[in-house]
Formats: C-alpha cells, sequence, structure tokens
C-alpha cells in the first residue's frame, strides 16, 4: 500500500476492517515515510484503533513510531508494550504541551 493510499484509508474508509487499518498504519509509520508524514497522522491512526476499545497492533505500531518520533519518555523504560500510552488525547496533549514548550510551531 502507497503513503497516499494508506492516507485515504484513515481518513476516508470508516468501515475499514482492523487489518486494512494495519497495512495503513504499517505504511504510514513506516520510517521511509518519516519526512513525509506528520505527527498528527500518526495520531489519526490511533484514534481510528482507538475505537476498537482495545489495544491492537495499530495502536502498538503507531505508538511506537510517536515515542520514536518525539523522545517521549516511557514509564518502565523498556518493559514489553503494557506501559505504553495508546490514547490519541494523551499524545495529542503532549505534543502541543512540548511544542509550547519548544516554541516549536507545527
Amino acid at each position: 500500500m502507497n503513503l497516499d493510499e494508506a492516507r485515504n484509508v484513515i481518513r476516508n474508509e470508516s468501515d475499514a476492517p482492523i487489518g486494512r487499518l494495519w497495512h495503513a498504519t504499517v505504511s504510514i509509520c513506516s520510517v521511509e515515510n518519516e519526512n513525509h508524514v506528520s505527527l498528527e497522522e500518526i495520531i489519526a491512526c490511533l484514534k481510528r484503533s482507538n475505537q476498537f476499545n482495545r489495544v491492537t497492533l495499530v495502536d502498538e505500531i503507531a505508538v511506537s513510531a510517536l515515542y520514536a518520533r518525539t523522545g517521549r519518555e516511557r514509564k518502565n523504560g523498556h518493559a514489553a508494550y503494557e506501559d505504553f500510552v495508546t490514547n490519541a488525547e494523551d499524545w495529542l496533549s503532549y505534543i502541543r504541551s512540548s511544542q509550547a514548550g519548544s516554541g516549536k510551531q507545527r
């Protein structure tokens, strides 16, 4: 799946099955696309997955990318995924406060 198709899945396919969301998230969160994807697009993947009301592979991929791109500290260091923050609104708040504190505008 190319990046444009992945973006379309996340933005417009409200009934996309979890496997299709996973595939789109992998494309959006890939290291190869890092310079072409905003943090907000990664959070959009997380929001879509949050609708399932359980942690999915989509959450884990999106959150891994967010931690890597933002440098956010994890609560328990490198423990397995249990300490990942998977709530999209928490991430939005974290990014806003980080940008405000550093003077960055995005």
